[in-house]
């Protein structure tokens, strides 16, 4: 308890502008879930499980802001009108992104991919460079180095009706908050479910339409484990919930091809490319659970989670249980991409 208090004692230290202010910090001392430990910063914190016994805890040390069509704001004075058609129907798209180091992380690739989704959904009346500098502008004056943005359009306000007319305004909104350190999942690794698919048949398009993965990622969590991976009816894997499923077998990297049932994940094809710089065979084909629990090793790829090894997946161990070798490899190679990244640098 002491150590946890000295910890503690930082934050409040650097809240006093005796430190560089931190945005997040990770506890994995035992501590039962919703526990609140109380003093030393400005709000109290709460212990989540987050599976396969990783811990985190947030401290709130800097202001998380909100961007609602251009007007920069405190998140928690963000509005929009409650006939907007993202809230009636989840009609929009949106995207996540990393920020390291007062830098955004591969936005031109998540730009690239919004534009397709828009395009998809047919979403007019829209300027995407203003956007993109709407985005750049609030994480600039958010002054949080580690970060995560969130940010969507919707296809705008009118009257609830499927239809729409062609001259409605869309909406933009977009968050930035330090970004929630998920404790030790990239060394120690995760357990994974499967879980059937049950989602649209247009998955490539980021739709803000996402029941089936809040439920069955929530079906994960109830039973210890970090991700629920998604599978057809015949047992083939597709995509996690928030990620990409990738596996190694028999030293090859496997991951089922783009298509209309997942995403065009822009860290797995980051997987590919440094898979390519170190050597290592890649096959874009469909592979089954039974492959996925054969496999000398796996991996969930995303954003936000970066690279996670899967130890175990349905409680059966992948390869030995551990994370693998060449995961670990991809891993290191994926954060040195990040390092050497000059993306939009925090002025």
């Amino acid at each position: 308890m002491v150590g946890l208090l000295n910890r503690l004692r930082l934050v409040a230290r650097a809240l006093a502008g005796r430190l560089n202010p931190v945005a997040y910090r990770t506890l994995t001392r035992p501590c039962p879930s919703g526990a609140q430990i109380p003093g030393y910063i400005l709000e109290n914190v709460t212990i989540q499980h987050l599976g396969n016994g990783i811990l985190s805890k947030k401290e709130t040390t800097m202001p998380e802001i909100a961007n609602v069509n251009g007007k920069i704001c405190p998140i928690d004075e963000a509005v929009v009108p409650a006939e907007d058609r993202g809230y009636l129907f989840g009609d929009g798209v949106y995207e996540v992104l990393r920020c390291y180091n007062g830098r955004m992380w591969a936005f031109e690739r998540h730009r690239q991919r919004f534009e397709r989704s828009l395009k998809e959904i047919a979403v007019q009346n829209l300027d995407l460079d203003q956007l993109c500098h709407w985005v750049a502008e609030t994480y600039e004056r958010s002054r949080i180095p580690e970060a995560t943005i969130y940010f969507h359009v919707t296809r705008g306000v009118a009257p609830r009706s499927h239809a729409w007319s062609e001259d409605i305004i869309p909406t933009f909104f977009m968050t930035v908050r330090p970004f929630v350190v998920r404790g030790e999942g990239n060394e120690r690794g995760i357990k994974v479910i499967s879980v059937l698919d049950q989602r649209w048949g247009r998955c490539d398009i980021k739709s803000l339409n996402l029941l089936p993965n809040v439920l069955a990622k929530q079906k994960a969590r109830s039973q210890g484990a970090y991700e629920a991976i998604l599978v057809d009816e015949k047992g083939g894997v597709r995509e996690g919930t928030s990620s990409a499923v990738v596996c190694i077998l028999q030293g090859t990297l496997c991951a089922p091809p783009n298509c209309s049932t997942l995403l065009p994940s822009i860290t797995r094809q980051f997987v590919f490319e440094i898979a390519d710089e170190l050597k290592i065979p890649i096959q874009q084909r469909a592979f089954s659970l039974k492959d996925l629990y054969a496999a000398d090793e796996a991996f969930i790829a995303g954003s936000g989670d970066e690279i996670m090894g899967i130890t175990h997946a349905d409680e059966k161990p992948i390869g030995t249980g551990k994370v693998g070798e060449l995961t670990k490899k991809i891993y290191r190679q994926y954060r040195k991409r990040i390092s050497k990244s000059q993306d939009q640098p925090m002025s």
